[in-house]
């Protein structure tokens, strides 16, 4: 007799939640590297990062 198959109940692997921290980490740096060219140049505006 076959045994059934279990079906994952999410689809947090490893390596979906690998390549989800390092897309949210570049993020971040982004911004704070925006944040310090902003510094330099005099300049205030208001930034939001997008998820």
């Amino acid at each position: 007799m076959l045994k059934k198959a279990i079906l994952p109940t999410s689809n947090n692997s490893r390596d979906i939640i690998m390549i989800i921290q390092g897309a949210k980490k570049r993020r971040m740096m982004a911004h704070s590297t925006v944040k310090a060219v902003n510094t330099e140049l005099g300049l205030k505006p208001d930034l939001a990062t997008v998820k």
